[in-house]
């Protein structure tokens, strides 16, 4: 007798029920496909969301950054004018020296040929347009004679001990003083300004004993960091020269400090202070400093 195969009872349902079987894979397949889409057009849409708020924020920050622009240029204008301001009160000044010796607190060390002179802002130079009648270059400054026989001396042992430096800055006619002081009050404001630069008639740079010092590529508050400033400050008054503003002398000097500044007071003198720990003129010649 012939034996029929046995047919699995899941194959006689799949056999029965074929079309719903097929019907549910479509469903099932039609359901995946529209999750997908789903997926893929809420994606879309967060994109999009994306894409906007990105375009709110950059708009955004072009307007304040216009803002921001309109205020600078605004205090930039204001800034200017006071510089010019201040540059014109300058300009008006009689340089005679009977006018100028009103800007001077003291009756002593006032005579700008000499090199004892004490220039702050309660002593203004006399007279206010003073010229050095021997000012002299060499190695970068322009100086008085006498000074820079001095810097030459200093300059050439400083190199010779490895620590070469050069000047960035030294003699500014009153002129020049007026555009210096005008250029920082229009970065800083008059109040700012006067903290670290000298109203014209009021700076040691016209006198011609007074230089500006910087060293492989680091100027002024960088100086500080040189070898070559460490070198000065062993050195420099062996020659005649003193670091004119030092931190902590502020309310004496009425400036910040000025690792950058040397001033030629010869050599008795500097070697005098150094040995006594004196740190400014005011001091050392009892001679009033401070704001104006």
């Amino acid at each position: 007798m012939k034996m029929r195969k046995r047919i699995p009872s899941g194959a006689k349902f799949l056999r029965k029920h074929w079309v719903a079987a097929a019907l549910i894979c479509s469903i099932l397949a039609l359901a995946t496909v529209g999750n997908f889409w789903y997926a893929a057009m809420q994606l879309q849409q967060i994109h999009r969301r994306e894409a906007s708020t990105l375009q709110l924020i950059k708009e955004a920050k072009a307007a304040n950054q216009t803002y921001k622009d309109k205020i600078a240029a605004e205090e930039k204008a204001k800034q200017e004018e006071n510089a010019r301001q201040a540059a014109e009160a300058a300009k008006k000044g009689d340089v005679s020296p009977e006018n100028s010796k009103v800007c001077n607190a003291a009756t002593a060390h006032t005579n700008p040929a000499s090199i004892d002179v004490v220039v702050n802002k309660k002593h203004c130079i006399q007279p206010l347009n003073y010229v050095p009648a021997n000012l002299v270059t060499t190695h970068g400054a322009t100086i008085t004679a006498q000074a820079a026989t001095a810097f030459n001396e200093m300059f050439t042992a400083a190199a010779a001990d490895g620590q070469p430096f050069y000047v960035t800055s030294s003699y500014r006619s009153y002129t020049t003083q007026i555009s210096t002081y005008n250029h920082w009050i229009s970065i800083s404001g008059q109040a700012g300004a006067d903290t670290y630069s000298a109203r014209p008639g009021y700076s040691e740079h016209q006198t011609g004993l007074a230089f500006d010092v910087a060293a492989n590529g680091c100027t002024l508050d960088c100086f500080g960091s040189t070898s070559q400033y460490e070198w000065f400050q062993r050195h420099a008054a062996e020659y005649g020269f003193i670091q004119r503003y030092y931190a902590g002398y502020e309310a004496i000097t009425g400036y910040k400090a000025e690792e950058w500044h040397y001033r030629y007071v010869g050599v008795s003198v500097a070697k005098d202070m150094q040995a006594r720990g004196v740190k400014t003129l005011e001091q050392y010649w009892n001679i009033p400093g401070g704001d104006y």
